[in-house]
């Protein structure tokens, strides 16, 4: 007697049935001709490959172990129906539904390929949630510190709100980010809205340098809305500055009546300094009037560095000596700057 049964004839469907079940990557096909080696195989090559592929993660499998994965099932395949063609089947007794079932259990890799790429995707998602999360608390730490501190932190945040946007526009980040660059200007500009206005100059000036970094599209109206704030911020701080005898209120106005000339707080200007001059003015009939008249003179310097404007009182020459009876004038001023009470004052003190 023969010590193995013979080869079945060949059979051609019995072989692709078997190479299609194999390249289910399971390796029924070598189960149904019981062929146990090669199907452990297949378990084995398929077990490695969801050990590195799950969980999912936005950079997904290499392409190299793909590769060498449809390589092992084009393989088993081949194989597979090599042996096929002369093994008779445990089971289903006839071929065609073998074929079948093998078309059938083809869905398990394609079925499998989407499900990845669909965790893929929400891992991608994600990872850029967690970005943005990132940068948003930049934002709040920036929102404590002050704004020079701050200001790496704001230009960071800003980076990747813009690398969502231009990078990755469909993603559910990158939709978020314009409320975000609303909730940014609010924490860049919350001085202003505590009424700091001096504190404010510097973040408000910042906010207005942010189209050059940001699509205008995605700023709408956030692009202006540094403008009649800064205005304001500088108007205030410049106001300030001039009650208080601190120079800093030129440089203030000068930023003002150039960056926003045509702006209410521009017009203020005015009469604000000519208010300051007529107080000056007052002084001379006081106790101090040398001291007097040297305000004057600091203010008609700095009048006169003031965008579009000249020194708006007649002033001592610098070689008179101090004192209100020898003071003597340089000059004529335009009408624009001049205050009565400043000339009748400055008169009087000659007499």
């Amino acid at each position: 007697m023969p010590s193995a049964p013979p080869p079945a004839p060949p059979d051609r469907p019995r072989a692709a049935a078997v190479a299609l079940l194999n390249l289910s990557g399971l390796g029924i096909g070598y189960a149904l001709i019981r062929r146990w080696v090669p199907m452990a195989a297949c378990w084995i090559a398929t077990g490695v490959l969801l050990l590195l592929a799950l969980p999912a993660d936005p950079d997904g499998v290499g392409g190299g172990l793909l590769t060498v994965y449809v390589v092992v099932l084009l393989l088993a395949a081949v194989h597979g129906a090599f042996v096929g063609l002369r093994t008779r089947l445990v089971w289903p007794p006839r071929s065609p539904v073998a074929v079948l079932l093998g078309l059938a259990l083809l869905a398990v890799p394609v079925g499998g390929s989407v499900l990845y790429r669909s965790a893929r995707e929400e891992a991608t998602q994600q990872m850029l949630l967690d970005r943005l999360e990132r940068a948003d608390g930049l934002v709040r730490s920036g929102g404590q510190k002050s704004f020079g501190t701050a200001q790496s932190d704001y230009r960071e945040a800003l980076r990747v709100y813009g690398g969502l946007r231009a990078d990755h526009p469909d993603s559910r980040a990158a939709r978020k980010v314009p409320g975000r660059l609303t909730s940014f200007y609010e924490t860049v500009g919350a001085a202003y809205a505590r009424k700091d206005y001096c504190a404010a100059i510097a973040p408000l000036t910042y906010l207005r340098t942010v189209p050059r970094t940001l699509d205008k599209k995605d700023l709408g109206s956030l692009a202006a809305w540094p403008d009649d704030r800064l205005a304001a911020s500088l108007y205030e701080c410049g106001t300030d500055g001039l009650a208080g005898a601190d120079v800093t209120w030129e440089g203030h106005f000068s930023t003002l009546l150039t960056t926003f000339p045509d702006s209410p707080q521009a017009k203020k200007i005015e009469p604000e300094v000519r208010a300051a001059v007529d107080k000056e003015a007052g002084n001379l009939r006081g106790s101090e009037p040398c001291a007097a008249v040297e305000r004057l003179q600091g203010l008609s310097s700095q009048v006169a560095r003031l965008p579009g404007t000249r020194p708006a009182w007649p002033m001592p020459s610098r070689g008179t000596p101090a004192g209100p009876a020898r003071a003597r004038t340089r000059g004529r001023t335009p009408a624009v700057w001049t205050s009565t009470r400043t000339g009748n004052s400055t008169r009087r003190a000659r007499r």
